[in-house]
């Protein structure tokens, strides 16, 4: 289970995960809207089409800090991860709450995996040494 707090190895599974959000953005605007009866248009195809190219931009950086930084960097580092993690957690609640869509399984499933994720990724980041392989 030491795998679980591999801070490389959690910077790499959120990469995975903004990739895969920021693809079903790009690619699914119209899926997103049909499936909380929103009128589909040219600016909401925009937005969406924005922010799945900002979350593919995420998960570049994610994937390639451990490469390019060194354990105690990546740890130091990872401070700035969590407020971004925090950010993304934030705004599906936001917009939940204030009534943008009615939220479904999927929508608690994503927060508790991502919430989960940036519980471990807090964890490895304040983790010994001796955690890492």
């Amino acid at each position: 289970m030491k795998w679980l707090l591999n801070l490389p190895i959690l910077y790499r599974v959120i990469a995975i995960i903004h990739l895969l959000q920021g693809l079903f953005f790009l690619f699914g605007g119209q899926n997103i809207a049909d499936q909380n009866s929103w009128s589909y248009s040219v600016g909401f195809a925009a937005m969406a089409e924005h922010h799945g190219s900002t979350l593919i931009c995420i998960s570049i950086f994610f994937w390639f800090l451990p490469s390019f930084l060194e354990i105690e960097a990546l740890r130091k580092i990872s401070v700035l991860g969590l407020v971004v993690q925090a950010i993304l957690i934030f705004m599906p609640i936001y917009h939940a709450l204030f009534g943008y869509f009615e939220p479904s399984t999927s929508f608690y499933v994503m927060i508790v995996i991502l919430t989960l994720i940036m519980v471990l990724f807090s964890l490895a980041s304040r983790s010994n040494k001796e955690n890492e392989p």
